[in-house]
């Protein structure tokens, strides 16, 4: 089993990714968390790779730039990457973005009574 240190939340941007001047859409955001994310694009990514992403939420005035982020797995399940680091600005923007998500989860989760009997 998979213990993560920060929850992720399905999410729904667009963007880029970008190696070595070549930049790549993203065809479907699958996932997004404080330190990485899970999409799809016909980029042939493999691990280890370092990427920058442009994401893009809707309703956002600017996108989030991650610049030296790493590619940690690519398969059938998508490109998982890691945010290694990111520039002030862009770290709030993603955590308000997350506190979105994380606001939209909780109010669209059913609420199970204690013992988990509906």
């Amino acid at each position: 089993m998979v213990v993560r240190q920060h929850p992720r939340f399905h999410a729904s941007f667009s963007g880029t990714l970008t190696h070595r001047n070549q930049r790549h859409a993203i065809s479907r955001s699958l996932d997004l968390s404080r330190k990485g994310c899970r999409v799809q694009s016909s980029f042939p990514a493999f691990a280890g790779m370092k990427v920058d992403l442009q994401l893009i939420f809707p309703g956002s005035r600017n996108p989030i730039l991650i610049q030296g982020a790493v590619v940690r797995w690519a398969g059938a399940h998508g490109i998982g990457i890691e945010f290694l680091s990111l520039a002030s600005p862009d770290e709030r923007q993603l955590e308000g973005t997350l506190r979105l998500l994380a606001a939209k989860t909780t109010h669209n989760s059913p609420q199970v009574p204690v013992g988990g009997r509906t």
